[in-house]
């Protein structure tokens, strides 16, 4: 039994540990997967899932270890660094850096292939470690405490893989540490050996090679590049690329500097920098806010302008690392700013301070905020509710200002169309550049404030000022649909599923029914539909979860982390429970879990801003999650009962990767209305429960 656990323990372990090195590494290095984040995942659990169906058939590692290595030489590969491009070329959604708008589908459809032949090394590569785990489980002679080793050795594989997010870890350090786990498993011949010890060295390799940059760093979040900056060929700081494109620099816009360059730093041009104009329309300026601070540009120019003290929010440590260490005004070193690391959104439920000027900065990362689903780090900081809530930091006289890189018309329309709701007059808005971004990469600007007509009066009485609004002023007659907490998507033209998810959607939905007479065959197994219902409800509310905690907590990666976290703790509890209770009947804990998923729809989550920050987490982890232990005592009664445990998990997985396809109708309906597919998922999975105890329905 200790032997059974303990490669029962490190293969749940590795799988969840594998699973998010690759939904971190390729989302990194293949941009496109940013945007549809939770492909790889789906991958994940569709490759656990049949390898779970096969569990009775010897399973061969070295297969795992190849399509790691294909992976790591795909990614790398010519044609895998433009797959961004060939996918990015759809009007209706935005991705960065994306290519020039087409008509033609041939890009697209050479873009989707890439991303199939991607899909499917990931998927072959996990069934053979779905093979072990089925076959695992299905022979342990206690179910209950199997299984419970399986979702404690996942919650051991999240942690792990988030203490190298925390040291800032390499991704050939992550690869060594998952490859040494997978040699455990291999067969004892020396052929194996040879074979998986020279794919691993062709892995580390590859994933290990240096770059050619000055610095390159990994952060929690993302992938820092770091290169010397010029400016018409004048060395000035330095440029960060933010996962392989061009994010922001670190410029030196000092008196000292642009007075010994007048020529290319004319300095009646700084004045109109995006760093410097917001205080052209702020009369005081003792406090200000600073959100998306990044390296520490915009600090720098507000420590230009006098301030007497300056909060400056980053969620990424490695980007303030960075800015500490690099930045040529060294602007985080002043005693006037107070550095925070956070989500601006979490801020702003925070601090009790009330602002002259609140700066959005350059927010616009694209980055994943979770491994879990398809939101970004900066969907929840362009909402309605959080101007709302930043327009409640203000003073009397406060001004707010926003700069982005407007790719689209309607993504203007946005930003415009929700200050004007949350202020009640049009912004400002004119668009910001300068020569060779010599004082920044601009974009456009939008600007308001709680007093409009003292504001409207200060750019009267700047006759400079009001001359550079008149002529760089930008128009948005038109009104795109506004974000809410509801409908987060900012890079998503209107309520529909954009092309190119439709795209890639439904090209894998053709594959598995292309696939499946070779998955659920007579020797393979038969899906049971029960399972296959309680995994698609369960990733679905997973989702919900974790960006309903991101309103209450933040998009930061610890938050997650705790999270899914909490899910499987309480998965856990639910194991206990059915180990320790004589408990028969699924019927009771079927009307516990409809009525609390009812609950999560009904309630809001604002009641409980009224705790302390610890009983907050605590109440609203117990209280998103209750229909999930509801739902594990339920797992777990009729895992139990299944004649067949691999053929059991393997439905669930199966089930969840097609929740996570699910997932994208909250492109349509926003986020909240998922919790009546999840009810009806539920529900779903009780019919088939009741039709025959776990009747195994012939796909």
């Amino acid at each position: 039994m200790p032997t059974h656990n303990l490669k029962l323990f490190l293969i749940s372990f590795i799988m969840l540990f594998l699973e998010i090195l690759l939904i971190r590494w390729i989302s990194t290095e293949v941009r496109i997967f940013a945007y549809v984040g939770n492909l790889v995942l789906l991958a994940c659990f569709l490759g656990i899932g049949v390898g779970c169906f096969f569990s009775r058939k010897k399973e061969n590692l070295l297969i795992t270890i190849g399509m790691l290595v294909l992976i790591v030489l795909a990614v790398r590969s010519e044609p895998f660094r433009h797959i961004t491009d060939m996918l990015s070329g759809f009007s209706d959604s935005v991705v960065w850096y994306q290519a020039v708008r087409t008509r033609n589908f041939v890009p697209a459809l050479q873009g989707t292939a890439l991303t199939l032949f991607m899909f499917l090394m990931i998927l072959i590569g996990f069934i053979p470690l779905g093979q072990i785990l089925g076959r695992l489980l299905d022979e342990h002679p206690n179910i209950i405490e199997g299984y419970s080793v399986n979702v404690l050795a996942s919650l051991m594989g999240i942690w792990a893989f988030n203490l190298f997010s925390l040291y800032y870890a390499k991704p050939w350090i992550w690869f060594i540490f998952c490859l040494l786990v997978l040699f455990f498993f291999l067969s004892r011949s020396k052929a194996d050996f040879f074979l998986a010890g020279t794919a691993s060295i062709l892995i580390l390799l590859v994933t290990g090679i240096s770059s050619p940059n000055l610095l390159t760093m990994w952060s929690p979040y993302q992938k820092l590049d770091v290169s010397p900056n010029q400016v018409f060929g004048l060395p000035n700081g330095f440029v960060v690329n933010v996962n392989n494109v061009g994010y922001m620099s670190l410029l030196n816009l000092s008196d000292d500097f642009i007075n010994k360059f007048p020529l290319i730093y004319k300095p009646s041009l700084r004045e109109f920098s995006q760093y410097d104009l917001p205080y052209r329309f702020v009369e005081k300026r003792d406090s200000v806010l600073i959100v998306g601070a990044g390296g520490g540009n915009d600090v720098a120019g507000a420590l230009r302008n006098g301030p007497k003290e300056i909060d400056a929010v980053e969620i990424d440590p490695g980007i303030i690392r960075l800015g500490l260490a690099l930045h040529p005004e060294h602007p985080y070193e002043q005693e006037k700013v107070k550095v925070t690391i956070d989500d601006a959104r979490a801020f702003f439920k925070k601090t009790p301070k009330k602002y002259d000027l609140i700066s959005f900065g350059l927010l616009d990362s694209h980055t994943l905020s979770s491994n879990y689903n398809n939101t970004r780090l900066d969907h929840y900081v362009y909402t309605e509710e959080s101007f709302r809530e930043a327009r409640g930091l203000l003073k009397e006289d406060g001004v707010l200002s926003v700069i982005f890189a407007t790719q689209t018309q309607w993504i203007g329309e946005r930003i415009y169309g929700l200050l004007k709701k949350n202020f009640g007059e049009v912004p400002y808005t004119f668009v910001v550049n300068s020569p060779g971004n010599s004082y920044g990469w601009g974009g456009v600007m939008f600007l308001t404030g709680n007093n409009i007509e003292a504001l409207k009066k200060r750019v009267e009485s700047n006759p400079a000022l009001k001359d550079f609004v008149i002529k760089n002023r930008v128009s948005y007659p038109g009104q795109a649909r506004l974000t809410s907490d509801d409908w987060p998507y900012l890079y998503i033209e209107k309520a529909s599923i954009p092309r190119m998810y439709l795209l890639i959607m439904g090209s894998l939905l053709i594959l598995f029914l292309m696939a499946r007479r070779f998955i659920f065959t007579a020797e393979g197994g038969r899906i049971h539909f029960h399972f296959f219902f309680l995994g698609c409800a369960f990733l679905l509310l997973e989702f919900q979860n974790v960006s309903k905690a991101t309103l209450l907590f933040g998009s930061t990666w610890i938050v997650n982390s705790y999270i899914i976290s909490s899910i499987l703790i309480l998965i856990l509890l639910a194991n206990l429970l059915v180990a320790y209770v004589k408990v028969q009947r699924s019927l009771p804990f079927y009307i516990l879990l409809w009525v609390s998923v009812v609950l999560l729809y009904f309630i809001p989550l604002d009641i409980f801003n009224a705790f302390g920050f610890w009983t907050k987490t605590i109440l609203v982890s117990l209280f998103l999650n209750l229909p999930i232990f509801f739902a594990g005592i339920i797992y777990m009664l009729s895992f139990k009962e299944a004649p067949a445990k691999d053929l059991a998990l393997g439905s669930n997985l199966i089930g969840a990767a097609f929740g996570g396809l699910l997932e994208s109708l909250s492109f349509i309906t926003g986020i909240k209305a998922l919790l009546l597919m999840v009810l009806l998922l539920y529900v779903l999975s009780y019919l088939f429960l009741s039709k025959g105890r776990l009747k195994a329905i012939k796909s």
